[in-house]
């Protein structure tokens, strides 16, 4: 289809022109990325972000979904769906909640917080042991992603009857992280960390955290999809440009006829059968290129190159006929395609030869 062609196509007809197969490639390009989101396996991965957009993007691609507006469509509908739902969807995620790190187990027996406090277990009184806290920022899908990195506060913990204690100041209103963590260069700018506290305190914006989290994450994927859209755009409409040119030279046929109906080889202006599977091509009058070059075959009718040596479709021969030249002494040139014998010496001479040039007879009217 040409540019101008896809032009007059309005997207509702574009939509009505999906296959089946193109629908259900649409649909599940789309819930599969809606699944790796909201579970969380796509942060699990290195460019998570990166693999959604390309899924969004190539499943229906693959299956013959290439119009850029088609494209454009599913991309915005998923971003503002996966937004709506980031932003409003999980409120409920703003819970308290405890994870211990690797490494802990070696270092500490129990760690948990209690009524403000954080108690951490251990039988080594010489660790510099801190708390770090800070107010979460980002909430993407209910898993946190940042925190206000200018306010976080640094607690010391003590050491007393075989375990670390500090006291945890809370903010009001805010989903509070705190991290204990070991100061390793007593220097508080080195911290190895154990343990992840989550603590509500009757926090008040968690749909401007979700909007900001969700909207970082799909911003990425947004950036990801539209690029690989628009270069792709941006190629197919070179290689159109490029066939339009090839096809007005006479070097392309137009598609639709420039493959061969039974093996799908690559059909060349000029060519009457496949050279891979030998089928007949059929040519429409109005795409035949050099009319007159072309010839019927006395057996079947079908047009062929006028040099072709055997019928494409009903394998006929074609004889050639032989032309003769002749070089007279004087510098004249005989040339016929037929023939007669000399009546002196018996060679085969061109039939309009007025002399032998092989015995030097002369040839009159009669003898021709």
């Amino acid at each position: 289809m040409t540019e101008a062609a896809d032009a007059k196509v309005s997207l509702i007809d574009e939509f009505k022109g999906l296959t089946m197969k193109q629908w259900i490639a649409i649909l599940g390009a789309f819930m599969a990325c809606v699944l790796l989101i909201i579970t969380g396996i796509y942060s699990l991965m290195c460019l998570g972000f990166f693999l959604v957009a390309v899924i969004l993007y190539m499943v229906p691609h693959i299956t013959g979904v290439t119009s850029p507006k088609i494209k454009a469509v599913v991309g915005a509908v998923f971003i503002v769906v996966m937004l709506m739902i980031g932003t409003f969807g999980y409120d409920d995620a703003y819970k308290d909640s405890q994870t211990r790190l690797i490494g802990a187990q070696t270092v500490f027996g129990d760690i948990h917080y209690e009524n403000g406090f954080v108690y951490a277990e251990s039988e080594d009184a010489t660790l510099n042991m801190v708390l770090l806290s800070a107010p979460v920022t980002e909430m993407t899908f209910g898993n946190v992603t940042n925190y206000d990195r200018n306010r976080i506060g640094i607690i010391p913990m003590t050491y007393a009857d075989g375990r670390y204690t500090a006291s945890v100041g809370l903010m009001a209103g805010a989903y509070q992280l705190v991290e204990v963590a070991r100061d390793i260069n007593n220097d508080q700018k080195s911290f190895e960390y154990f343990y992840m506290i989550y603590i509500d305190n009757g926090v008040q914006n968690k749909t401007e955290m979700n909007f900001a989290g969700a909207a970082y994450l799909l911003g990425m994927i947004a950036v990801i999809y539209f690029v690989m859209l628009v270069f792709s755009e941006l190629m197919r409409r070179g290689a159109r440009k490029t066939r339009a040119k090839m096809e007005a030279e006479g070097r392309l046929y137009p598609q639709g006829y420039s493959k061969c109906k039974e093996c799908g080889t690559m059909v060349l202006p000029g060519e009457v059968a496949c050279r891979k599977c030998g089928a007949l091509i059929e040519v429409p009058e109005e795409l035949k290129v050099h009319k007159k070059d072309f010839f019927q075959c006395s057996e079947c009718g079908t047009e062929v190159p006028k040099d072709a040596k055997v019928c494409p479709k009903c394998g006929a021969s074609f004889d050639e006929q032989e032309e003769t030249e002749i070089i007279h002494a004087d510098g004249t040139v005989d040339v016929s395609t037929e023939t007669f014998e000399c009546s002196e010496c018996g060679k085969k001479v061109p039939a309009n030869a007025k002399k032998c040039p092989y015995c030097g007879a002369d040839f009159d009217e009669d003898d021709e």
